[in-house]
């Protein structure tokens, strides 16, 4: 059964967070920044869910949706020690499709469905790569 109403990429146009990963993204877990955080995200969320994210060294569970493979995986929004955000359980992701340094992902908030929504717009040391850019 497939998701309803899904915002696109193309709907959220002036809400990514594009991320060209770098080697610790690979390795380890993405770091999004804080900025980005505070601009794309906690405007979306509601007051609750933003004010526990602000907080230092908190956590939030959230639902990465990968619109390629239509999988949904939950993985730890967690702030560090200085002030930017990683997605603990991104290795789970990562192992699965093998992405690598260079490769650009834009992420985006579905309040629809209430996913953090990514897709993979470039391949490294490829030209331009079209997203799959999903509308149902």
């Amino acid at each position: 059964m497939g998701r309803k109403n899904d915002v696109s990429s193309d709907q959220a146009n002036g809400w990514h967070i594009t991320i060209t990963l770098t080697e610790s993204d690979i390795n380890d877990t993405i770091t999004i920044s804080k900025k980005l955080v505070e601009t794309k995200l906690v405007p979306l969320w509601g007051a609750k869910r933003s004010a526990k994210l602000l907080q230092p060294n908190s956590t939030e569970m959230v639902h990465l949706y990968e619109c390629e493979s239509k999988i949904t995986t939950a993985v730890g929004m967690k702030r560090d020690e200085n002030g930017n955000f990683k997605l603990d359980g991104w290795q789970g992701i990562q192992s699965k499709r093998n992405y690598r340094t260079g490769d650009v992902i834009n992420f985006w908030w579905d309040q629809n469905n209430g996913t953090l929504n990514f897709e993979l717009i470039m391949i490294a040391n490829e030209s331009s790569q079209p997203g799959c850019s999903f509308m149902h």
